[in-house]
């Protein structure tokens, strides 16, 4: 075997990709002339033939011994089968050479089964299937690259458009133009050397030739012609080697396969041919938001093909058996549209030694007219990580989202735009997941497809609830939860605001036997009722409900929260403001957000996908960080948020370098005894009363609470001066301050705070 490299054939444009597959499929199925034992892959950016075939012997093959498949369309207008646009069909059934023999039998068949007239709606459906049961296998594999038929319907292979023609262009009709360009239609006729010019210039790009004026449709969007398309000329005209469109169309054939396999597909009727998707607006500059909706009862805007790249040498079976199969699988889905392709290949849904894909979306031209764009080639990476995007209630969250985005109400869209605007964040945050994520920045991927989701939620609780609300079936979104605790594990690390806001959306709801007393974090930030299974709150009581979350800036919501359940608990009878929670935040991380040193965007977005997660017997691994001095203006408000009780204790520590021993007195928790700190929420009033002095009015009422609970805080000399203004100056915002209470935090901490703004901290020998 040699190994031929076909420079012509590349996987862009689509043209140069089916004309490679074209090659390969004839020289392969041809026993008596070609070489069954032929490979294909594909290296630098081309495609390289193995077979017994050398340059010569390859050229002459298709020259001499290439038998056209007998490819027509006899339920389009435009086919030749009708009145106008007859002559080129004509023209090969009135033909003398042996090489269209088949071409010529297939047409008498159908001339013997189709109606005097176009047929249209049941009638073609009718010849469909006639053509369908009537026509041999050689034939067959072209009906099913261009469509599938269904019980009542027909799909269409976006390929082919809608079954062999790109608006008012049939393929079918062109082929047997082109044919006639490229071999002779009379017995004997020998290869011309226009014929031979145009072949080598299509394998192998060596060769100049004057491309005649004929259509090319949606496959080579270079070379439509059209305004601007040439220099002198206002439009120039649409221009094709007419062995390029010959094989390119012989390849399409190679996506016919074993039909009876792709109809598992669910809802999606491209998904039904090979590597077909619906279009999601991601992942490239020349989709809008059009080119991912249906029209009226036109044909889809924009489908998706995924054209496999592969660098071992394949046998015809194995391609064959690669494109019959032609899905990308998701756990047992297989995937509907371009961001579950993407996940499925990362998920490793995908596994025949494929390296790489071409992307393909067929683009809107005019009319019916469409263009196969190129719009981006897809590693092929395996990234475990990318199983969280197919969290079930995620997906199910996203495809309710979806669903409600597109419905419409006649010709007024009813979908307000931020609604949509979130689906596409959500969109575009996952694909550069699956597109652009290393390993070294999972992390940062997945948090950015938190952050839209998030965002999402947001948008629907506090401005889409009188939109989402069907009086027929109830609500068409349900609010997030029970998301897969994984995602918090696999981004805890990322950042400090992942971490303060896993903290905020773990705090637990409290109740006294069974009695729902305060609830959990997220019925202070969406109207909701329930804690495990969770649901919005009846349109009644809405009025009523908990949530505070509003326009504001993220440190006053925060901070409306922390007020609000404060009020809560203490109408309740409850000792103090519960933050229990399964993650506490870091003390460091919660002085970085007083200092402003976070982003509030993002923690809020977080939280707001955080609240959704299943909490059920979620752990993190405490992990040591360096230690930031604690501002006092906070430490002393910080020990009055909840009921506790301290009491000193004597600590020796042995200094090394000194070489003796240093006694210090330490607070810590006491279980029994102790002094012990009574929550008063008139302290953090003065933090909302908006006067100049509310930081300071704040921490000398905090520090007198504590006084009367027998604590003293450093700036009190003694116990007679203990009362007086500590004349605290703050940078901290009243808003910030008091938003930074919510943050639950563990003992250890709070005894860290207690050492810190507790009279005596300093060692004593």
């Amino acid at each position: 075997m040699s190994d031929i490299e076909l420079p012509g054939c590349t996987p862009e444009p689509l043209m140069n990709y089916l004309k490679a597959l074209g090659v390969f499929r004839l020289v392969a199925e041809d026993r008596e002339h070609g070489d069954p034992a032929a490979r294909l892959s594909w290296s630098g950016g081309k495609a390289v033939l193995q077979s017994k075939f050398d340059r010569d012997s390859l050229m002459k093959f298709f020259l001499e011994d290439y038998r056209p498949t007998p490819i027509v369309a006899p339920w389009n207008g435009g086919s030749g089968f009708y009145a106008g646009g007859s002559e080129p069909l004509e023209a090969i059934a009135t033909s003398t050479t042996p090489r269209l023999q088949h071409y010529r039998d297939t047409i008498r068949t159908v001339r013997a089964i189709v109606p005097e007239q176009k047929p249209k709606d049941d009638d073609k459906l009718q010849l469909l299937t006639a053509c369908r049961n009537e026509l041999n296998d050689e034939v067959g594999g072209w009906l099913d690259s261009c469509f599938v038929l269904r019980e009542d319907s027909t799909s269409f292979f976006p390929l082919l458009g809608t079954g062999g023609n790109d608006g008012r262009l049939d393929f079918t009709n062109n082929f047997f133009q082109r044919l006639n360009d490229v071999i002779g239609f009379a017995a004997g006729d020998a290869p011309t050397q226009s014929s031979r010019d145009y072949l080598s210039s299509a394998l192998f790009a060596d060769t100049i030739v004057s491309l005649g004026k004929s259509a090319i449709g949606q496959f080579n969007p270079g070379g439509i012609g059209g305004p601007n398309g040439t220099q002198g000329r206002f439009e120039a005209d649409s221009r094709v080697n007419p062995w390029e469109f010959v094989l390119m169309i012989e390849g399409v054939l190679l996506f016919a396969g074993s039909v009876a396999r792709r109809l598992g597909v669910g809802g999606s009727l491209k998904a039904a041919f090979p590597f077909t998707v619906d279009s999601v607006v991601v992942g490239s500059g020349s989709f809008c938001e059009k080119d991912s909706r249906n029209i009226g009862k036109e044909p889809p805007n924009s489908g998706e093909l995924w054209l496999p790249l592969w660098s071992q040498g394949t046998s015809l079976s194995e391609v064959k058996h690669l494109f019959a199969e032609g899905r990308a699988q998701i756990g047992r889905s297989q995937a509907r549209n371009s961001i579950e392709f993407g996940l499925a290949i990362c998920t490793l849904g995908i596994n025949r030694g494929i390296e790489s894909f071409a992307r393909y979306g067929f683009l809107r031209r005019n009319g019916k007219a469409f263009l196969a764009t190129p719009i981006g080639r897809f590693k092929v990476e395996p990234r475990p990580k990318a199983n969280l995007l197919n969290d079930p209630m995620l997906v199910r969250w996203i495809d309710s989202l979806r669903a409600a985005c597109v419905e419409t109400d006649g010709k007024k869209d009813r979908v307000p735009a931020r609604f949509k605007s979130g689906l596409r964040q959500i969109d575009r945050s996952m694909f550069d997941f699956t597109s652009r994520s290393e390993n070294k920045n999972n992390a940062k991927y997945l948090v950015d497809v938190l952050r839209s989701v998030g965002r999402t939620e947001r948008v629907i609780a506090t401005q889409g609830l009188g939109y989402f609300k069907d009086k027929q079936f109830g609500w068409r979104i349900r609010p997030l939860q029970r998301l897969n605790a994984d995602w918090l594990l696999q981004t805890e690390a990322e950042s400090a605001e992942v971490r303060l806001a896993a903290s905020l959306a773990g705090i637990r709801s409290v109740r006294k036997k069974q009695i729902l007393l305060v609830g959990p974090i997220r019925h202070f930030l969406e109207p909701v009722e329930g804690t495990k299974r969770v649901d919005w709150t009846r349109s009644s009581d809405l009025k009523t409900s908990s949530s505070v979350w509003s326009a504001r800036p993220s440190a006053d919501n925060l901070a409306a929260i922390f007020l609000r359940r404060q009020m809560e608990a203490f109408r309740q009878g409850l000792d103090d403001v519960s933050l229990r929670s399964p993650i506490t935040a870091s003390l460091d991380d919660v002085i970085a957000f007083l200092e402003g040193n976070t982003d509030d965007e993002k923690l809020s977005d977080l939280l707001w996908a955080f609240i959704g997660l299943n909490w059920s017997n979620l752990k993190l691994q405490k992990s040591e960080r360096p230690r930031t001095p604690i501002p006092i203006e906070f430490g002393i408000p910080r020990l009055l948020v909840q009921r506790k009780s301290y009491r000193p204790q004597p600590v020796s520590h042995r200094i090394p370098e000194k070489n003796r021993t240093i006694l210090r007195i330490m607070w810590r928790m006491a279980d029994v005894g102790g002094a012990t700190v009574v929550p008063d929420p008139t302290v953090f009033h003065h933090l909302a009363s908006g006067r100049d002095t509310a930081v300071a009015d704040c921490v000398d009422e905090a520090a007198r609470r504590l006084k009367s609970s027998g604590l003293l805080v450093t700036g009190y000399r003694n116990r007679r001066q203990a009362g007086q203004s500590l004349n605290v100056q703050s940078t901290i915002p009243p808003e910030r301050l008091l938003a930074s209470m919510l943050f639950p935090l563990s003992d250890r901490d709070l005894v860290r705070i207690a050492n810190t703004v507790l009279y005596p901290p300093e060692s004593e020998e």
